[in-house]
């Protein structure tokens, strides 16, 4: 199973060097923040799911990040996602999961 979390980052936080929240994504929708998260596998989905909450663009090595965008105009928040794969996956299907995103982009 795939997780999607995210980070929202505004000036303010910013110049503190953290981001004002983050959390997890549901698969059917909608975001958790971490404060409310009982337990992550109530989180989990299936690639395809994944890759409709986010869309990753950088391999970080153990997941992939996606560009940060504009979420709050008025704010100047920005949201950035990042897909994390099984903790299990071995090297070989990590690499196929690579391609797939590099393809992408």
């Amino acid at each position: 199973m795939f997780y999607v979390t995210y980070e929202i980052v505004t000036p303010e936080s910013a110049e503190q060097g953290d981001a004002q929240e983050r959390g997890y994504y549901h698969p059917g929708g909608g975001r958790d923040a971490l404060e409310s998260v009982d337990s992550v596998m109530d989180y989990a989905m299936d690639l395809r799911t994944a890759l409709r909450h986010c869309d990753p663009a950088y391999d970080s090595g153990r997941w992939f990040d996606s560009h940060p965008y504009m979420e709050n105009f008025q704010t100047g928040a920005e949201l950035s996602t990042s897909l994390h794969p099984p903790r299990n996956i071995t090297p070989a299907s990590y690499a196929r999961l690579k391609r797939l995103v590099s393809a992408n982009h």
